[in-house]
């Protein structure tokens, strides 16, 4: 018996149909919530990848991470490698690097840049054993996290929509001991970069990146102050357009973190 043959007696047909069930279901809410549009093209981000591959059994893990020096002729980098397994059987692997001159990382903390490897790695390995589901779904083979920061397209650089939106009623600004906004949505992990932008329509906004599990990044319409960077923190949210914006940042002092 060959205990790698993880679809062992599954018939070629069944697996087809499971798939397409898959991405029947999860495919909306993979678009809705994990994709990006870069120089006009769709993306899925890793964190969409790994909501696919978790309605098919697959799980992914770190197996690597190390820094390698710099030469005469290459910047240093870190490098990651995660693998992906089927019932307990590796089936895939993959490598993902962040340089430490590669722009906007060249200005991020290192831990930063080992989170961005491993994120990069893990959508590598993914891509390699369900790259179909890429495919399927109408998006580039390569995830959003490989491609060059500057090229992505935010929800704010689209064109405004007709109803104009209410201004916030308070800037959002970091807070200690701040008791939490009822109800909308709230993400918590390291705040890993906070980069000040400015749209093509001449607005100014912030963009936040979070470490959770790989790095998602969330925008903000109120002054953010990048001393956050590396502190454990909640980001509240709402709904705006086809995705969400930050409505509030709670910085998490330290005895509120739970060990």
């Amino acid at each position: 018996m060959n205990e790698l043959t993880a679809t062992e007696g599954i018939n070629p047909g069944a697996i087809v149909k499971r798939n397409e069930e898959v991405c029947r279901i999860v495919g909306p809410i993979v678009r809705a919530k994990y994709t990006q549009v870069i120089q006009g093209r769709n993306y899925l981000t890793v964190q969409g990848a790994q909501a696919i591959a978790s309605s098919l059994g697959y799980t992914s893990g770190t197996a690597s991470v190390r820094h390698v020096d710099p030469t005469e002729s290459v910047a240093g980098y870190w490098e990651a490698t995660c693998t992906v397994m089927l019932n307990g059987v590796v089936v895939g692997s993959g490598i993902g690097s962040v340089f430490d001159d590669e722009r906007p990382w060249n200005t991020r903390p290192q831990f930063a840049r080992q989170m961005m490897a491993q994120t990069r790695a893990t959508g590598r390995a993914l891509k390699g054993v369900m790259g179909w589901a890429f495919a399927a779904l109408d998006y580039e083979g390569s995830i959003a996290e490989e491609m060059p920061e500057q090229e992505r397209t935010m929800p704010q650089d689209a064109p405004a929509p007709r109803k104009a939106l209410a201004a916030p009623s308070k800037a959002s600004k970091p807070a200690e001991g701040k008791p939490a906004p009822k109800g909308g949505q709230q993400v918590r992990g390291i705040c890993a970069g906070v980069d000040p932008k400015t749209a093509k329509s001449g607005k100014q906004y912030w963009r936040v990146a979070l470490e959770a599990n790989g790095v998602e990044w969330f925008t903000s319409f109120s002054a953010v102050d990048a001393d956050i960077i590396g502190k454990l923190v909640i980001l509240h949210l709402k709904p705006w357009q086809d995705g969400v914006i930050i409505t509030d940042i709670q910085v998490v002092v330290e005895e509120e973190v739970p060990f």
